[in-house]
């Protein structure tokens, strides 16, 4: 399946510096973002630009100043500082693992894409399109091992849908809402946008916004070949399977009350 390189655009790379004893600034990897657009209520032609990422990665920069790694139009990248921002989850439900804050690089400077509002997967157009199991699954963030020594150089992994739950899956997070993909989940794709296409007869179908990586079931090496395992026993070997948060719930969370008051109140301005 090809990937058109837009989708690799829409993601930047979230950072933690640390001072070694020496004295240098060391620059850990921890996740990625992506860049979401949402249309204005009221004004046409006017977008409000998110960052979205996991919560659980959110949550370990904690109230530390962090860094965003994003590409510019020079060919090369640079580090964009957050510090003191309030990350947003979803109002109601704990469990949804997806944080986001209003963010909008200058286009003219930065080189992105944005995933705009009509790219969201939701129930309707699951049904409306027959998207389902085995439809191919396309994941882009954070390769730690080979991030980009200059620029960001966001990794495509593939997949297939196996499961679309109508019950709750088991998590570290608790029962949640998810989705079940065939694809490796690797350290550093945590927050990244997972795309699904549509299958058609001919060409190549339109792709949607699946949700968000949360991450992959783990068993522990000595259980691997059990075929009756608690759920404490899991642990440290990636099964093959990630978990996706749906895109509908990244939407929820996007369509907080202080979310959307702030774009009323800047739709009013």
């Amino acid at each position: 399946m090809r990937v058109e390189e837009e989708v690799r655009q829409c993601v930047v790379f979230i950072c933690l510096p640390r001072t070694l004893p020496d004295g240098k600034v060391e620059i850990s990897f921890v996740g990625t973002a992506f860049l979401v657009g949402i249309p204005s209520a009221h004004k046409e032609g006017i977008s409000y630009f998110y960052l979205v990422t996991a919560k659980h990665v959110a949550e370990k920069l904690g109230n530390k100043t962090f860094l965003i790694r994003i590409n510019n139009k020079k060919g090369s990248s640079e580090f964009v500082r957050g510090n003191g921002v309030t990350w947003f989850t979803h109002p109601t439900d704990d469990s949804v693992d997806v944080a986001v804050i209003p963010y909008a690089p200058p286009q003219e400077m930065f080189d992105y894409k944005v995933v705009p509002l009509e790219m969201f997967l939701s129930d309707e157009i699951i049904q409306q399109k027959k998207i389902g199991l085995g439809d191919e699954v396309f994941i882009t963030g954070l390769f730690a091992h080979a991030s980009g020594s200059q620029k960001n150089q966001p990794i495509v992994r593939m997949g297939n849908i196996a499961m679309i739950p109508d019950e709750l899956i088991p998590t570290d997070l608790g029962s949640i809402e998810a989705y079940l993909i065939e694809a490796r989940s690797i350290g550093g794709l945590s927050g990244s946008p997972a795309f699904v296409r549509e299958t058609v007869p001919v060409g190549l179908g339109r792709f949607y916004l699946l949700g968000l990586m949360h991450g992959h079931w783990d068993i522990p090496p000595e259980k691997k070949n059990d075929l009756l395992m608690e759920r404490e026993f899991f642990g440290r070997v990636n099964m093959g399977i990630a978990i996706v948060i749906p895109a509908k719930k990244i939407l929820e969370v996007l369509n907080h009350p202080k979310l959307v008051e702030q774009r009323e109140e800047f739709d009013e301005k």
